[in-house]
């Protein structure tokens, strides 16, 4: 005997017949017990979430790479403590760190502190010693300046929104031990009231023996340059001279103190460190580790400001509840119907969670594509802003920056749509768990 054929509605899950049911309640009008407000509401909630948690990590990226690359650029990426080496040993390590792969520059320096005077006005500041060779390769000084000297030999141009240096760095240093030659901070130049070929007299204080003691010693240098670089630790607190006037000047005799690596990769140089480390005699590190007050407090920045706007967008999800279960409450009939006529409980469940999931997937998926689009065209939507408002958004003169810095990046992205998406999917199941618990007597009797 042929076995009966079921011919009841119900398909396999997520089937035709179950997607039709969800995308006919989802386009049902108001008055025919359709999706409440409060519905329109949750999606466009979950999508200035969304676009606001994307938004808002491109921005904090873009900042923390402005920041971050002032450090890198100013800095070398790996520092060697090569105190009491002799020149011979100094020199051989420095071959062998030109050899090493990733090494862009290998930079002696010499670092101490000093007190810098000028027109009656003194302050404290951290002297560099560097050869001329490495502060002209230095692209993020070299630029500002280079910048300065544009803008002067061309005087028909607009100056640069944001400052720049001054001077020159092509005589820096030709006279070795004997150069009077320093390059300063547009910021520390401002608070000795000085500019280019002003004097300032450095004075340190550990010169040389007396029977009463150390007395200081103090030379006067002529200011070459200014530089710029956007980054006030920089701007105020170093000035560099040439090496051997900067050892002459604290009585440095052989070698040289610090041994500083560029990389063509700085975020290897906790790597790098690692593995140098275990063969030379010398201490060595890195920029990362020379910064880690800055580079933590980034961090934590970043985490706090991810789970704070995380939490905005699953408050809003929230609203997916009530507007399912108000969706559910309108076709309680509907369900009972279903239910007699051999929908089961999953049928049901996943239809109203398929309701709410298309809810949550347009959200999620205009706010990513929002927030993408605006972290991209940042620059020309704050212009725009600027130009409508008739205000500076982003004052130049205090960010030193021409427009909102936002870095894209696309792990991130697809984390906060995913989350997001997981999110809504929770909120989605709820609801329609309820619905599958009506009783289709009760949704019937007193119909």
């Amino acid at each position: 005997m042929t076995a009966a054929i079921d011919k009841r509605p119900v398909e396999r899950p997520f089937g035709p017949f179950e997607r039709m049911l969800a995308m006919r309640y989802l386009g049902a009008k108001r008055e025919h017990g359709g999706l409440a407000f409060i519905s329109v509401v949750s999606v466009i909630g979950i999508m200035l979430g969304v676009w606001a948690l994307i938004l808002t990590m491109s921005i904090m990226n873009g900042f923390r790479l402005e920041l971050i690359s002032k450090i890198v650029g100013f800095e070398p990426h790996v520092f060697v403590d090569t105190r009491g080496a002799p020149q011979s040993a100094i020199d051989t390590l420095i071959e062998d760190l030109r050899a090493e792969p990733g090494v862009v520059n290998v930079e002696p320096m010499h670092e101490g502190f000093g007190l810098a005077s000028a027109y009656g006005r003194s302050d404290g500041i951290q002297i560099r010693g560097v050869r001329p060779e490495d502060l002209r390769k230095n692209e993020l000084i070299a630029r500002s300046i280079e910048a300065g000297q544009r803008a002067l030999a061309n005087p028909d141009e607009p100056w640069p929104k944001t400052p720049v240096g001054q001077g020159t760095l092509d005589r820096f240093g030709d006279n070795g031990a004997l150069s009077t030659d320093i390059v300063m901070g547009d910021a520390f130049a401002y608070s000795l009231g000085v500019g280019v070929g002003d004097k300032v007299k450095i004075t340190q204080p550990n010169g040389p023996s007396t029977p009463a003691g150390r007395s200081p010693r103090s030379i006067t240098y002529t200011v070459s340059a200014i530089y710029h670089v956007g980054n006030e630790r920089y701007d105020r607190g170093v000035v560099f001279l040439p090496i051997e006037a900067s050892k002459n000047l604290f009585g440095y005799d052989d070698g040289y103190p610090i041994v500083g690596v560029r990389l063509a990769d700085p975020n290897t140089a906790d790597d790098f460190v690692a593995r140098l480390q275990k063969d030379k005699p010398y201490r060595f590190t890195s920029w990362i580790q020379r910064n880690a007050t800055y580079v933590t407090a980034l961090v934590v920045e970043r985490n706090v400001m991810r789970l704070i706007l995380f939490i905005v967008v699953v408050i809003t999800a929230l609203n997916i509840i009530t507007g399912v279960l108000m969706l559910v409450k309108n076709k309680a009939r509907d369900i009972a119907i279903l239910r007699t006529i051999g929908a089961t409980r999953g049928g049901v469940v996943r239809i109203f969670m398929m309701t709410g999931t298309v809810l949550g997937m347009v959200g999620v998926g205009t706010g990513v594509l929002l927030g993408v689009l605006c972290a991209i065209y940042i620059a020309p939507i704050q212009h725009f802003l600027e130009w409508v408002f008739n205000v500076e958004l982003f004052p130049a003169d205090i960010y030193q920056l021409d427009s909102l810095p936002a870095k894209l990046e696309w792990g991130e992205v697809a984390w906060v749509g995913g989350a997001a998406f997981l999110v809504t999917l929770v909120m989605s199941i709820i609801p329609s768990l309820w619905a599958a618990r009506l009783n289709p007597v009760e949704a019937l009797r007193f119909e």
